[in-house]
């Protein structure tokens, strides 16, 4: 914050380079947090040598202004004055407020080159002056703090108009903008959609984005726009002027940015075909529409799902709305690292360093109480008086769930009107319960089957409410609220008569299995539904005892919510596929069935085997064409796991025999031909006969027939 010069130049033209070079470093100074120039101290042992240039305030800052203008003074004085005249001269540089300042003229050339342009922007890093220009100023300033203006533009020039990010320090979320970085880049997509809850840094890594590839010269041009419509103050939430409305708003942006003027005045079919056709289609333009899902309008959806190649757009919204050639990336909260950097320098940009001070445990506590959102967090810090009172204010957030009315309401309330009833009721749900439930219970919760609950998290996905995990005790994934989310959804919940007594009925009255009857069932079902027995197995359990009770339709009920719970289970299928054989006589079924337990079946070994012999023995009797061929394949394969299975071998001996394969059924049936028990030889020689004969095997025929007449 401080440099050290020998002596003040020269006032005439003589000094000019000089002067120069000392309004980069007030520049840079004054862009940060201010600093101090002292004049008369040698830099490298800061022996005081003294200035002799004789000035004051007026004439050093008449110096400097043609350079950095008259937007702030700088006040310097001369202290310790010796009897030659020689001095300290100290010019003390004040802090910028809410912009940062920028070169206003070119400098003086030296060699050859000016020593700064208008423009630049002068930072001081370190104990060095830096000097950025263009695209790189840009991304300096947006990354850095810098870009704190109320103009509403980071960048407004021909070709390019970028939003000026509202962030004062930009944490870089690795995994998630690289992942947005390949999707604006990807050849295969076009549309890159941000989608997540208010506040959670959408924008923010939009812009971030859209500044990068300014600064890479990736587009030929870059035009952005807002349909935000309310910000989140200290005040609470405030009405801010969109730049986008309506299709044509964008339409005129297009125009405006790119030089086509003309065409503003044209019929909006024709504004559109012109865009499309002359602008979009023949240049490669990136166009940035923040907050697309406060536009009610159709026709903007449509033009952006028929975006031309080779321009590309970025879009944030509370909800997926595109479908075509689109690439959805979730915004979620930060991860603890990210949501620690980002209190931190929240703290420091509104003056609270004493929550720096903080043990990383406390930290960790704070960023966890806030659900790692980045609105949350601010939120927090801008309500935190001191270390102790924002500590407790971390606890009652974490034990309580409650946040500002203000901040619920402006990252939820806009998405959660435009659901419907279902989707709703199942968010009813999850708020009430402070544990992941699994989707039986949600769909119980909501009073929904479980295939409707399934396709309403999905859609609740869109929205990026719902966490997902897999839980080991329900070998399936868990859906769960960020408490956050939960808070919102409660007080909505608390304000209906009778709901919520209404759901927590229905979910005891089903963790405690009242629908079953007999009571060692209950038990096993209650132990399945609370996690505590390994789901699939216990299912199938449960409906193998009402299978032995012959209450068919409740064991058919039970090994569909088994195979519910693990779609990919071979014995799962198994068991329906014999259930269905044996109990309903329902062949397509049995068939059905056996084909998904093969598709999941062990690669080796008898559990492989045992499904692909009882398959190719279903398909023996199936009466359906080519039903020979087919279970000759699949009892191939059981006979090359388990080659001494005796039923295994002539079940495929015979369907080659019915193929009049009388070669393969041969090779396949000889070794049964003496086999010890007396029942597999008679059921073995007759086919073995007709293979003979069809061959005009006739010396093994005549032995055939010898040990047929000795057996008798």
């Amino acid at each position: 914050m401080w440099d050290f010069k020998e002596d003040l130049p020269a006032p005439g033209r003589a000094g000019d380079i000089e002067w120069a070079k000392i309004a980069t470093e007030v520049l840079a100074f004054h862009n940060q947090e201010g600093g101090v120039i002292f004049f008369g101290l040698r830099n490298s042992d800061f022996k005081f040598l003294g200035a002799r240039t004789p000035l004051d305030t007026k004439h050093f800052n008449d110096k400097i202004r043609k350079y950095v203008g008259d937007r702030f003074w700088v006040s310097f004085s001369r202290e310790c004055i010796k009897p030659d005249q020689r001095y300290l001269g100290v010019a003390l540089i004040p802090p910028r407020s809410h912009s940062h300042q920028r070169m206003l003229k070119d400098g003086p050339e030296l060699q050859g080159k000016p020593i700064f342009r208008a423009g630049d922007l002068c930072v001081r890093i370190a104990d060095e002056t830096r000097i950025f220009r263009g695209t790189e100023a840009i991304h300096f300033a947006a990354t850095r703090g810098m870009g704190a203006s109320a103009a509403t533009y980071a960048v407004d020039e021909p070709g390019f108009r970028i939003l000026r990010p509202d962030y004062k320090q930009f944490v870089e979320r690795i995994t998630v903008c690289r992942e947005i970085e390949k999707a604006v880049l990807s050849p295969r997509t076009f549309v890159t959609s941000l989608t997540g809850i208010g506040g959670v840094g959408k924008t923010a890594l939009a812009c971030w984005t859209t500044l990068l590839m300014y600064d890479r010269k990736a587009f030929d041009f870059i035009v952005s726009v807002s349909a935000r419509d309310r910000s989140l103050t200290s005040a609470g939430i405030a009405a801010v002027t969109p730049t986008l409305s309506s299709l044509e708003d964008l339409l005129d942006q297009i125009c405006e940015v790119t030089g086509f003027t003309e065409h503003k005045t044209l019929p909006a079919d024709d504004r559109i075909a012109k865009v499309q056709n002359e602008i979009l289609s023949q240049f490669k333009g990136l166009l940035l529409v923040d907050n697309l899902e406060t536009v009610d309008d159709p026709k903007l959806i449509e033009f952006l799902e028929e975006l031309p190649i080779p321009s590309r757009a970025i879009l944030t919204s509370r909800k997926a709305k595109i479908r075509v050639a689109n690439y959805p990336i979730d915004v979620g909260p930060f991860t603890e690292p990210e949501a620690r950097d980002f209190l931190l320098e929240t703290c420091r940009a509104t003056g609270k360093e004493f929550l720096t001070d903080l043990s990383e445990a406390e930290k960790k506590v704070i960023v966890a109480a806030c659900d790692r959102i980045p609105l949350v967090i601010e939120w927090f810090v801008g309500r935190a008086k001191d270390p102790s009172k924002a500590l407790q204010l971390a606890e009652r957030l974490a034990s309580e769930g409650k946040h500002g009315e203000e901040l619920l309401e402006f990252s939820f309330r806009r998405v959660y009107e435009e659901m419907n009833e279902r989707q709703k009721a199942t968010l009813q749900v999850l708020s009430l319960i402070n544990r992941p439930l699994p989707i039986e219970a949600l769909a119980v919760g909501a009073d929904l089957d479980v295939h409707t609950a399934a396709d309403v998290v999905e859609e609740l996905n869109e929205y990026s409410l719902i966490e997902r995990v897999y839980d080991d005790s329900y070998r399936d994934l868990v859906y769960a609220l960020l408490p956050i989310t939960s808070s919102f959804i409660y007080k909505q919940l608390a304000r209906m008569p009778g709901r919520e007594s209404h759901i927590r009925q229905k979910l005891t009255d089903w963790y405690s299995a009242r629908d079953i009857k007999d009571s060692v069932q209950r038990e096993l079902v209650q132990m399945v539904r609370r996690g505590e027995r390994n789901p699939e197995l216990a299912l199938l359990e449960v409906a193998d005892n009402f299978l032995q009770n012959r209450d068919v339709d409740s064991a058919e009920q039970f090994y569909k919510q088994a195979l519910d719970r693990n779609p990919r289970s071979w014995k799962c299928h198994r068991e329906l596929a014999e259930f269905y054989r044996h109990h309903r006589h329902e062949m397509a079924m049995t068939l059905h069935h056996y084909q998904q337990a093969a598709e999941f079946a062990p690669k080796h070994g008898p559990d492989r085997a045992l499904i692909f012999r009882e398959w190719g023995m279903v398909l023996k009797q199936s009466g359906m064409p080519g039903a020979h061929r087919e279970a000759a394949e699949k009892l191939q394969i059981a006979l090359n796991e388990i080659p001494h299975s005796v039923i295994c071998r002539h079940a495929l001996g015979d369907c080659y025999v019915k193929m009049s394969a009388f070669e393969r059924a041969i090779e396949t049936l000889r070794p049964l031909e003496d086999h010890p028990t007396y029942e597999t030889r008679q059921k073995t020689r007759p086919l073995l006969e007709e293979c003979y004969r069809g061959t005009n095997r006739l010396m093994e025929l005549t032995e055939l027939r010898r040990k047929m007449t000795d057996d008798a």
